[in-house]
Parts: C-alpha cells; sequence; structure tokens
C-alpha cells in the first residue's frame, strides 16, 4: 500500500497557512475532522470511486453533502483534490493538519541565525514575518554565526531553512559534485 504522507503534506501545510492568516485554525481544524470522518463512510467511498461520475459531480456531491459544515477554503480544497484524483488523501491532511495546529499551539522558539548583528529594522521586520506565520506568542532568538559568511539561516522545530551565504556555496558545492 502506497504511504500517503508525502501526498497530503502539502495539501495541509497550504491549508494550515491559509487557516493561520485568516485565523480559523480551529475552525478549519472541526471542518477537516467532519470531512475525514465521511469520507471514511462506504457512501462516500463509492461516490469517490464510481467511475461513471466526472470529477465535477463527485466534487459537486461532496460540497452538497458538508454544504452547510464547511467553509469556502473547505470547498475549494475538495475541487483541488478532485481536480488532482486526490480526494483519498483527506484523512491523512487531517492527521498531517492536526499535528501541525498541535506543534503551532506548542510553539515557542524559533532560532534566526546570523553572520552579523542585524540593524533593528531588519530584526522586526524578521519578527513581524515569523509571528505572522508561526504566531503571535512566538519566541524569537536571534543567534551570531559569523561562519554563515552572510544571510540567515532560520531553525523552527527541527525543521531549518538556511538562506545563508555558506549554505549556498555548500548547496553549490553539491551540485556540482553530484
Amino acid at each position: 500500500m502506497i504511504e500517503l504522507t508525502p501526498l497530503a503534506r502539502p495539501y495541509a501545510k497550504a491549508l494550515f497557512a491559509s487557516a493561520n492568516e485568516a485565523n480559523t485554525l480551529e475552525e478549519m481544524a472541526v471542518e477537516l475532522k467532519t470531512i475525514a470522518a465521511a469520507s471514511k463512510t462506504d457512501g462516500v467511498i463509492n461516490t469517490i470511486e464510481n467511475p461513471v461520475l466526472s470529477r465535477q459531480e463527485v466534487v459537486n456531491i461532496l460540497v452538497k453533502l458538508f454544504e452547510e459544515t464547511i467553509s469556502e477554503t473547505s470547498k475549494k480544497l475538495l475541487e483541488i483534490l478532485a481536480e488532482n484524483k486526490r480526494l483519498n488523501l483527506l484523512e491523512s491532511i487531517h492527521n498531517i493538519y492536526e499535528s501541525l495546529l498541535e506543534k503551532h499551539k506548542n510553539q515557542n522558539s524559533i532560532e534566526v541565525f546570523v553572520a552579523a548583528e542585524p540593524s533593528q529594522e531588519a530584526k522586526e521586520n524578521i519578527e513581524k514575518k515569523l509571528k505572522s506565520t508561526y504566531g503571535k506568542d512566538a519566541k524569537i532568538y536571534f543567534s551570531k554565526d559569523p561562519k554563515m559568511m552572510g544571510g540567515l539561516s532560520i531553525k523552527i522545530g527541527d525543521e531549518t531553512l538556511d538562506l545563508s551565504i555558506k549554505g549556498k556555496v555548500n548547496k553549490l558545492v553539491n551540485q556540482l559534485n553530484f
């Protein structure tokens, strides 16, 4: 059986980012739970797998089923999943979204590594952007690392976004060495 988590992760992350921006994280979690639960029922499974129905017909049936309980964002998700033949990912998307929400609630530290001390304005811009993405309660710490040569590296939990010159040079060396 194919592992669905890698396929579902981009959808869940995009949905989470959209819900975070709209301040509807909890509402989206409830909607996803409803959709995921329904996606395991025989009626919905038969509708999704029915070869006679077009993708648009399947979407119309699902939207009508959830019409009163889901937002436009969730309806759009159903359309995109149907268009890409990925409606089987609904439960995985819900599970990943829940883990993202859990991490977000417990999110308390983001470490930003810089080569040289940034100006106050640059610090404020970085903090504003990170807090808009990861929550207003996130604590942001700046650390100097002169070995970076320039740029910055952001560490959030176990994920690192390396935008440093050293990171780009290392990536280029790896590509040249294949």
